[in-house]
C-alpha cells in the first residue's frame, strides 16, 4: 500500500477541524457557555466553509489546491489561534481549549502539507 496523495491528507484535515470544531462547541453549551449554540447561522456556515475546502482540496488541480490551502488554512488557523488564546484566558475548560488546540494544529498541518506539495508537483 502506498503513501496518501496530498490531496487526500489535506481533506482529511480539513475534516478533522469540522468535527473538533463541533466538539468544542457541544463541550462549550455543556458547560454553559454564553453566547454559544450549535444551531446558529455563524456556526453552521463555518462547519460548511470547512467542508467546501474539504471537497475542494480532492477537486481542484495541483497548482490551485497548493495556492488555496496555503490561504485558507492560514487565515482558518489564524482565527483558531485567536479563539485559543480567548479561550485560554477567559475559559477554564480544559477540553474545550483541547479540541481548539486541535484545530490549530490542524490548521498548521494543512499549511506544511500545502507549502511541502512543492511548487515541482504544481
Amino acid at each position: 500500500m502506498g503513501e496518501l496523495p496530498y490531496k487526500v491528507r489535506i481533506a482529511a484535515l480539513w475534516l478533522l477541524c469540522v468535527v473538533a470544531f463541533f466538539a468544542y462547541r457541544t463541550l462549550a453549551i455543556e458547560d454553559d457557555a454564553t453566547g454559544v449554540s450549535v444551531l446558529g447561522d455563524d456556526f453552521a456556515t463555518y462547519l460548511l466553509v470547512m467542508m467546501g475546502f474539504a471537497f475542494l482540496a480532492l477537486m481542484l488541480p495541483t497548482s490551485w489546491n497548493r495556492r488555496t490551502n496555503l490561504i485558507a488554512g492560514s487565515v482558518v488557523g489564524i482565527g483558531q489561534v485567536a479563539m485559543l488564546v480567548d479561550g485560554l484566558t477567559g475559559y477554564p475548560s480544559a477540553m474545550f481549549n483541547l479540541m481548539t488546540g486541535a484545530t490549530v494544529v490542524a490548521m498548521l498541518s494543512v499549511v506544511w502539507l500545502a507549502y511541502r506539495w512543492g511548487k515541482s508537483q504544481a
